[in-house]
């Protein structure tokens, strides 16, 4: 195989494994403005979106898929940089029960909210606080599927580049448009914006299925344990609820996107919809 002329890492001290290490922790990834993807299916949409790979490295000793080698090759033919990993360095990175032995390194793309502009029709989804990374994976994955055209990440708590999250988000991450802002930025944006702005909260007085909306629109998701924040209950145009029956009051964050954004995403005027 092609990619067994990278330069093989043995050493846990090397600076190029550190580096990887690094970027399992929150403030590796913050002050080099990288992440970490793994799998075949990953790298594959990190091709199809053309994201900012800037390391390849692979364990030869567990990438067995042809498919896998063949994208490897091909990264390696096209001058992209990498790495072999020895099996015990590999290890340390992986979160799969069964690695495929391969990654990458991606740079982190996101906008200012300063650089959004709705069309007519799009379609947003915008997360505040959610407590577990996988679910913010699955929320992410969710909204490609119904159609969203790009997330704000409400926060610095929002980590869509935690690997946990990366992992959840089945390759989802390239695709939607990812805006980072803090709350009041994303409050004030509102008010001009044009949209309507649809916050969720057991409290809200509006049953999600009776919600129609102008459009463009923006749904709003707070975290499992607090919700919404005042600040954002208050910058909503609909408070929607979900009806809950037997003994269950409250459903996890990422089936309540769900439920939500596929109910919205059928009433959407159109589905070809984007940003300007």
């Amino acid at each position: 195989m092609h990619e067994k002329k990278y330069p093989l890492v043995t050493d846990p001290h090397d600076h190029r494994f550190l580096t990887l290490r690094s970027l399992k922790t929150e403030r590796g990834r913050s002050q080099t403005g990288l992440y970490l993807i793994e799998g075949i299916r990953h790298l594959a949409r990190v091709i199809e979106q053309k994201a900012p790979l800037q390391l390849l490295f692979v364990d030869p000793s567990v990438l067995s898929n042809h498919f896998g080698q063949k994208l490897v090759r091909r990264l390696r033919q096209s001058g992209v940089p990498g790495i072999r990993l020895a099996p015990h360095l590999y290890r340390e990175l992986t979160l799969a029960a069964e690695p495929q032995g391969v990654g990458a390194i991606i740079k982190q793309q996101f906008s200012t909210i300063h650089e959004v502009k709705m069309a007519r029709d799009s379609f947003w989804l915008a997360v505040e606080s959610i407590d577990l990374p996988g679910n913010l994976g699955t929320i992410i994955r969710t909204a490609e599927a119904a159609g969203v055209t790009g997330i704000f990440l409400l926060g610095a708590s929002v980590d869509p580049w935690d690997p946990a999250c990366v992992r959840a988000s089945m390759g989802s991450l390239f695709s939607p448009r990812l805006v980072r802002c803090t709350v009041r930025e994303f409050a004030e944006w509102s008010r001009v914006s044009g949209a309507a702005i649809i916050g969720t909260s057991p409290a809200g007085l509006l049953n999600y299925k009776a919600l129609r909306c102008r459009w463009p629109a923006v749904l709003m998701i707070g975290s499992e344990r607090q919700g919404l924040s005042e600040r954002l209950i208050e910058t909503s145009d609909y408070l929607i609820r979900i009806p809950m029956h037997g003994r269950c009051d409250s459903i996890n964050a990422a089936v309540a996107a769900g439920v939500c954004l596929f109910e919205l995403s059928s009433q959407r005027p159109s589905p070809s919809s984007r940003v300007c």
